[in-house]
């Protein structure tokens, strides 16, 4: 809804669908009826798939038995349905100071340097594999960290995005989806004015003007 609310400040048509059980692994996507069921419901111009957040930024053995197949299998899905339809893959971000609970027995996780780029490889990797937009938003949430530390992307599980992170996203995927300028969007979410300009800009400097 929020990047629906994004694209329409600008004049934008953006109609859409979405199936989003919590904590779904690939494999789980990949089988699910519900899920099939709205692929084959329109000729979609996109679908959007995400992973359980943890599970691309496992071991690479692990990703390529537990997830990567079942990307792939959901990519042959949708464009069973409509051959023109471009999958968008969702990059999302490590966890705020790392993925503890995982830390032990895989040490790059320890960090949120470490946890994001493992998600960066295996998103990227996913994407090309498989002929596919990356939506990178977990770039977008890197670039903000460093450069306005003051925005709080996290919400206090220090997992899911507060407010600030899922309006980053909408800024994303509304500059991948459209092709066009996110700092052109007009709507702030209920954000501090200031707040939104700045993650807008991001998205713009991370995003449209790396689309090539």
């Amino acid at each position: 809804q929020l990047t629906k609310d994004v694209a329409l400040s600008v004049g934008d048509t953006f109609l859409f669908d979405s199936h989003t059980p919590g904590g779904a692994q690939m494999q789980q996507h990949a089988s699910n009826a519900t899920a099939i069921q709205k692929v084959f419901s329109q000729p979609w111009d996109h679908v959007v798939l995400q992973a359980q957040s943890q599970e691309p930024s496992f071991g690479k053995a692990q990703v390529q038995q537990s997830v990567y197949p079942y990307a792939e299998i959901l990519c042959d899905t949708m464009r069973a349905n409509d051959s023109c339809t471009r999958p968008i893959f969702y990059r999302t971000w490590g966890r705020k100071n790392g993925d503890a609970s995982n830390c032990a027995v895989a040490p790059w996780l320890c960090s949120y340097e470490g946890m994001d780029s493992a998600l960066a490889f295996s998103y990227s990797k996913m994407a090309n594999d498989n002929d596919a937009f990356l939506s990178p938003v977990g770039d977008v949430w890197k670039y903000i960290r460093a450069n306005y530390p003051s925005i709080n992307l996290y919400a206090p599980d220090e997992s899911h995005p507060s407010l600030e992170g899922s309006y980053a996203a909408a800024c994303t995927f509304y500059a991948i989806i459209f092709q066009k300028d996110p700092s052109l969007i007009t709507h702030d979410a209920t954000l501090n004015a200031a707040v939104a300009q700045n993650i807008r800009a991001a998205a713009k400097l991370v995003v449209y003007d790396s689309l090539l």
